[in-house]
């Protein structure tokens, strides 16, 4: 029998759903309830607290783009924070690049295991936990943060919107941690929700990286499964040059490292830096 799922955004003013052919698990964790579904459309979807998270189908456009946009814009990423990503798509894409180290701090161990069980195809079946370079640390990353102090050439932060476990992500005092750990030239990319219905929430972020020192800019992306249009993606470094791709030198980098992306080009990157004049008027363009 076939299962209507139904997600409520933005208060009670939105709806959006589909059609599910099995609820494949389903369980509470200390920190949120667990959903995956099975769908003809959407292969599995991982639901957080009846909040979509992420699809088989087009997860690829964001773990891209929140990967290889800051890896590329980084000079030379040795070592790199995963703030989150749970369901290991990021990881996927972090490994791909010729990388010393990389952290990934999640505070949920059940999203992490039921994602490698029902959504392997997003984290190679929990190989990618088993890469030499990997450090899964099953943590608060707020937490981590203050206790470690270790540095990074960059920070990827894989969070779900700013409520419940995640809302301590989007303050003033985890960004201050961000950038003490950032290496000179380092770079901060996150996830600051889709621009025309959440304008706040990258309004916020640009305000507060740049109150506190760093230069800000957003870009772009178009995820089928956000309603509401593009979303954008925070970026901020010490260094404002991070934050003007060079397309020239976009591509020589990207030829040179020789992986396969479905979505990332080096030429949508520079675009994706190209807002509409709403959007530059909300997120305050690059400063």
């Amino acid at each position: 029998m076939a299962i209507r799922f139904q997600e409520t955004l933005y208060g009670d003013e939105i709806f959006q759903g589909f059609t599910a052919e099995a609820l494949v698990f389903e369980g509470a964790t200390p920190f949120q309830k667990v959903q995956i579904f099975a769908t003809a459309r959407w292969g599995k979807v991982l639901v957080l607290d009846g909040i979509v998270q992420t699809t088989e189908k087009d997860e690829f456009v964001y773990h891209e783009m929140l990967t290889h946009v800051p890896l590329f814009a980084c000079n030379n990423p040795r070592r790199v924070m995963i703030v989150g990503g749970g369901d290991g798509g990021i990881l996927r894409e972090v490994l791909k690049h010729d990388i010393d180290r990389v952290d990934m701090v999640e505070i949920d161990r059940t999203v992490v295991d039921f994602c490698v069980t029902h959504m392997p195809s997003l984290n190679a079946a929990g190989a990618i936990y088993k890469d030499p370079r990997v450090e899964l640390v099953i943590e608060d990353a707020f937490v981590f943060m203050q206790r470690e102090r270790r540095k990074y050439d960059a920070i990827l932060v894989d969070s779900t919107d700013p409520v419940g476990a995640a809302e301590v992500l989007f303050s003033n005092t985890f960004y201050d941690l961000c950038r003490n750990a950032l290496s000179p030239g380092g770079v901060l990319a996150l996830q600051d929700g889709v621009v025309f219905l959440q304008p706040e929430e990258s309004r916020q972020s640009m305000r507060l990286l740049r109150h506190m020192g760093l230069k800000a800019r957003c870009y772009s992306i178009a995820v089928p499964t956000y309603y509401g249009g593009n979303m954008t993606l925070g970026l901020a470094s010490d260094t404002i040059e991070v934050l003007q791709p060079n397309l020239d030198r976009l591509q020589e980098r990207f030829r040179a490292q020789e992986f396969a992306t479905k979505h990332y080009t080096p030429e949508l990157h520079y675009a994706s830096f190209i807002l509409p004049r709403w959007m530059d008027a909300i997120t305050g363009g690059l400063a």
